[in-house]
């Protein structure tokens, strides 16, 4: 698989807005991850959420509709570009 990275510096533009929304709630990538794991989602791993929000990690689109569930907003508003990724 070829990886394809956006603006020469990041494999997705979810992440910002993630851990914008996560800080916002007042939320630990390690409670997040917990969060996830107790609706079933055992791949969502403090570590994933570590090298997603960095940009560093691909989100698959299914995981875009978990984040947002678990934050409590849209999957459109995670896609939306941030005014750092431009």
């Amino acid at each position: 698989m070829k990886a394809f990275w956006y603006n020469d510096s990041r494999k997705n533009v979810c992440g910002i807005r993630i851990r914008e929304l996560r800080k916002k709630k007042k939320i630990t990538q390690k409670k997040l991850s917990i969060m996830a794991q107790l609706k079933g989602y055992d791949f969502i791993t403090e570590t994933a959420i570590i090298k997603l929000e960095r940009g560093t990690r691909f989100v698959p689109d299914y995981e875009i509709s978990i984040f947002a569930e678990l934050l409590e907003t849209t999957p459109e508003y995670l896609l939306q570009f941030h005014e750092n990724q431009i």
